[in-house]
């Protein structure tokens, strides 16, 4: 079993990437780290091992390799890590991840009940 060399914060992002002259692709990232991340390709084609650069938020384009791929979902690693300072200030401007606090999805019935104000 191998294990990871760095740390992956469970964190979504906004990011994007293309490949070769592809038109860059809009993707949430998740479990970001120095070394890598993951994204949903939905029903687009990718190849293990293909190259590409992508967008971290508004940092970028690092260049990164496909190191696996399940269904839709692909798994990069960066060919030059991120530094950790940068990798730092991504965990202060991320979108949560409600699995990660046990969040429910929905709310429950308010039935009869009155709206009430807030201010």
């Amino acid at each position: 079993m191998r294990t990871r060399k760095s740390t992956r914060k469970s964190i979504t992002l906004q990011g994007r990437y293309f490949t070769g002259l592809g038109t860059p692709e809009e993707v949430m990232l998740a479990d970001l780290s120095v070394g890598g991340c993951r994204f949903n390709v939905g029903d687009r084609k990718v190849m293990l091992g293909a190259p590409l650069q992508i967008y971290v938020g508004a940092s970028g384009p690092h260049r990164a390799v496909i190191k696996w791929v399940k269904g839709e979902e692909v798994g990069v690693t960066f060919t030059t890590p991120l530094s950790e300072t940068h990798f730092e200030s991504f965990q202060t401007s991320h979108i949560p991840d409600p699995a990660a606090k046990n969040v429910a999805d929905g709310f429950e019935e308010m039935g009869d009940t009155a709206p009430q104000r807030f201010c």
